[in-house]
């Protein structure tokens, strides 16, 4: 194998973790002395996107129809062929890139991998199901049904991917994040009056699946009934509104009533660290997920995590690095209090956990050489098939 392509709908952080898992995979594998590495999208927009973090790649944009909710791009077609890659790992499903790459690889016999970032698991499925079912029958099952691999981020999602596998190889490989660092200066969000509180961040696409709205509520019910609570705490929403109505309206009454919320909007490039730097604990009490690159990046920064077992990182209870909480209004408010309880030597604990987890556990050697193995073994299998 010399040459490369990844295919995703978008490169925009505003795509979510998906653009930030393959951006992070092109990084480790310019690193592997192929060829050439081509990355492919139906997002032509480059909304947010820094380039320089996307090194010795050839960057394809390609230009879209249709609603933003299911584009077309015909011309990703053709960017592959230019291409030429030997193998394409796609990013993602229930898109068209999954169109194109699926006939790429019947006009050139070439093998491609799939990795579904969560997308395939019940939850999912269960949004917009008639549109769902429409790209299912047009061809997205016999898409996956006719990849060479499939590149997981959990051993949940083994049965998620168990209906297309028709002997193909599977690999388990979790994302990996970069070293934090961050140069010491407040986020634009910050008050002096902010100091000395405990901060609870939560951090990416604010969106109905990610136990917003919950939090809210939960967060409204401890600093009523817990004057010392709501004094020493600040809950605090870094991200965009992926159409969650009613959300701001909801933290800014908090806001008003208890005067420890505030929806700071969306934090980029050093922005982003600033804002994780301030943070006592990342929240995510989410319904579902893949495997959650804001986590992985909030433990890089020292930050334990108060998440949901859906967040399918167990891997952080065992270790110490995160603590339970459910997506319910009742279970987080339980989780809360709990957290509220710890002491700082306990949560520098934690804090000391988290950033050992990453370094042992989601390092870049280990997902490089994890991937190129997978890569030969899609090639192989591909080859044994014809």
């Amino acid at each position: 194998m010399k040459r490369l392509a990844l295919a995703l709908p978008t490169l925009s952080p505003l795509g979510g973790g998906v653009a930030e898992a393959a951006r992070l995979h092109v990084a480790t594998l310019s690193q592997a002395g192929l060829e050439d590495i081509s990355v492919h999208t139906l997002d032509p927009s480059m909304e947010k996107v820094d380039l320089t973090k996307w090194p010795r790649a050839t960057i394809w944009l390609n230009r879209t129809f249709g609603p933003k909710s299911y584009a077309f791009a015909p011309a990703m077609l053709v960017s592959l062929f230019r291409a030429r890659p030997d193998i394409v790992h796609v990013h993602g499903v229930w898109q068209f890139h999954c169109l194109a790459v699926w006939i790429w690889s019947m006009l050139t016999g070439k093998p491609y991998v799939v990795t579904p970032h969560g997308m395939l698991e019940p939850w999912i499925r269960a949004r917009s199901p008639g549109l769902k079912k429409l790209v299912s029958r047009l061809y997205q099952d016999r898409f996956l049904r006719n990849a060479a691999a499939f590149h997981l981020l959990t051993e949940k999602e083994e049965s998620d991917v168990a209906d297309y596998r028709t002997g193909q190889p599977v690999a388990i490989i979790r994302n990996f994040v970069e070293p934090f660092a961050s140069d010491g200066s407040d986020p634009l969000w910050w008050k002096p009056d902010f100091a000395g509180k405990r901060i609870y961040l939560f951090f990416g696409r604010i969106h109905e699946k990610k136990g917003c709205m919950e939090l809210c509520e939960a967060w409204d019910s401890l600093s009523a009934s817990d004057p010392d609570f709501r004094d020493n705490s600040l809950l605090v929403f870094c991200g965009w509104n992926d159409g969650l109505t009613g959300f701001e309206n909801r933290v800014q009454a908090l806001a008003a009533k208890h005067s420890n919320a505030l929806f700071a909007g969306p934090q980029y490039g050093p922005d982003k660290n600033r804002s994780m730097a301030k943070a006592s604990f990342f929240m995510l009490p989410s319904k579902s997920e893949g495997l959650p690159m804001a986590v992985l990046e909030a433990w890089a920064a020292g930050i334990p995590s108060i998440m949901s077992p859906e967040c399918n990182l167990p891997i952080g209870f065992e270790r110490g690095a995160a603590f339970p909480t459910g997506y319910t209004e009742a279970s987080i408010l339980a989780s809360l209090k709990k957290a509220a309880l710890l002491s700082e030597q306990d949560r520098a604990e934690a804090s000391a956990q988290a950033r050992e987890l990453v370094q042992s556990e989601f390092s870049a050697d280990r997902v490089r050489a994890a991937l190129l193995d997978l890569y030969q073994t899609a090639i192989a299998w591909k080859a044994g098939k014809k």
